[in-house]
């Protein structure tokens, strides 16, 4: 085996090193996930329930992350994006960055709501007046 064999060996040994000891953590079997495209230390996904790219891998066993807190992460992400919020990195998280409540997150989303009904109101309204002869 060459020197860059001997590397790829190893590191990929220390991937999944890691990785089986965030499964441990978080009391996961490792037969429901894979590493996408069969890239170890890329981005692991566990049937589809999340996934978690190699350095989020590190930092969650090196500094006790939940399975809980990473999930609550995730969410977050998910709801900020929607809005088009700057969305932390799971360090930053984990250190307490500013958030947007959830409730902040309910009230848009009603918001969102209620001008998608305005808007498929005036549609209607617009579609009523042409069938009528008003254009």
């Amino acid at each position: 085996m060459n020197k860059t064999e001997q590397l790829r060996t190893a590191y990929e040994k220390a991937c999944n090193d890691y990785l089986s000891e965030l499964l441990r953590m978080w009391e996961l079997d490792g037969h429901y996930g894979y590493w996408i495209g069969d890239d170890v230390g890329g981005v692991y996904d566990y049937d589809g329930g999340f996934s978690i790219n190699m350095e989020g891998i590190i930092y969650c066993v090196e500094n006790g992350v939940t399975e809980r807190q990473y999930y609550e992460w995730q969410e977050y992400i998910v709801d900020a994006s929607e809005f088009g919020f700057d969305t932390p990195n799971l360090k930053s998280w984990m250190h307490g960055c500013p958030r947007t409540p959830q409730e902040t997150f309910e009230k848009l989303r009603a918001m969102k709501r209620d001008l998608a009904a305005a808007v498929e109101e005036e549609k209607k309204r617009q579609k009523g007046t042409t069938e009528t002869g008003g254009f």
